[in-house]
């Protein structure tokens, strides 16, 4: 794997540049043939290492002692098409924030177990507990824009039964954490169920935030399947989609948790710094793949050349 610092789109063209001009500056000094040839290896030498560090290759490692946490993270995410309403500043939409979010969140809990729930009309796990963050980032990554002819309206009871397995399954470990971040606008237009409670999940829960998204103006859908925005049937306008923080509240009273209307990142910055505190750290012995860089194998071969050739361009006093 690799995973270069400047693209190699930029970098190969520069460094065949380099080559070239000090290649064709060599040629054309009246110097014996094999010394000019000494010369322009060495400085292709040079410009290779440059090349490899710059390459980043990085080697798998398997089974490495990592730090870990006794935390579950539990993410359960609205997906209905009201998430990907324009209003949330500094990004295209509600669900862009949502997993730059999470991200964040990951990041600041790594050591963790993260788990991930969406839903709409229906629920549905894409990630039961795991170690590895990646791989319910990959799950994240997933999540698209859903076709607004089967979108129904957006009911949170959809989220409930899922949500209360994934609960039980952390419970069941001991001595772990069970955080939740349910996530959503709380907007709901289904009118076919009556909203349940979800006062049975608190037991379960021993942190963690319901985090809203939207705005009180609200914001328009862009449905990329029809690749146009979506129109409210009794107006013939723009539909707008409005959080409903009333909604968010009662689930998050009902959970025992904190209501956290997120318009950036750092809303849930002091909620991290908390769970982390009542957090435990190990050392354990991980089932990850983890990737580690090989570049520096390359630096101090490449110093002792760059030192040679200064060495040789102050006694011959130029290049």
């Amino acid at each position: 794997m690799t995973n270069p610092i400047i693209p190699l789109v930029v970098i190969i063209p520069l460094l065949a540049i380099c080559l070239v001009g000090f290649s064709a500056a060599v040629i054309i000094k009246k110097t014996g043939i094999w010394i000019k040839i000494l010369r322009v290896l060495r400085i292709a030498v040079i410009l290779t290492l440059v090349f490899m560090i710059n390459l980043r290759i990085m080697t798998k490692k398997y089974n490495v002692d990592v730090e870990l946490k006794n935390i579950d993270v539990l993410f359960v995410v609205d997906t209905t098409i009201s998430m990907w309403a324009e209003d949330h500043i500094g990004v295209d939409n509600r669900m862009a924030a949502v997993q730059k979010d999470c991200q964040y969140i990951m990041d600041s809990l790594a050591g963790s177990n993260f788990s991930l729930i969406r839903f709409d009309n229906r629920s549905q796990i894409l990630a039961p507990f795991t170690q590895d963050s990646k791989n319910v980032a990959d799950a994240f990554s997933t999540i698209k824009t859903p076709d607004k002819y089967y979108a129904k309206g957006t009911n949170l009871n959809a989220a409930h039964d899922d949500t209360l397995e994934m609960l039980k399954s952390s419970n069941k470990k001991e001595g772990r954490i069970t955080i939740v971040f349910f996530i959503s606008d709380g907007e709901v237009t289904s009118d076919k169920e009556e909203q349940i409670s979800y006062a049975d999940l608190a037991e379960y829960i021993d942190g963690g935030a319901v985090l809203g998204y939207g705005t009180a103006e609200g914001g328009r859908m862009f449905d990329k399947n029809s690749n146009s925005y979506i129109r409210d049937p009794e107006t013939g306008s723009d539909a707008l989609s409005k959080y409903n923080e009333e909604n968010l509240q009662k689930l998050a009273q009902e959970m025992h948790v904190d209501y956290i209307h997120m318009d950036e990142s750092l809303r849930i910055e002091y909620l991290l710094d908390s769970i982390k505190s009542g957090s435990v750290m190990k050392l354990a012995n991980s089932d990850n793949v983890s990737y580690e860089d090989t570049y520096y194998y390359y630096v101090p071969l490449l110093t002792i050349l760059l030192v040679i050739e200064m060495i040789l361009i102050i006694r011959r006093g130029r290049i």
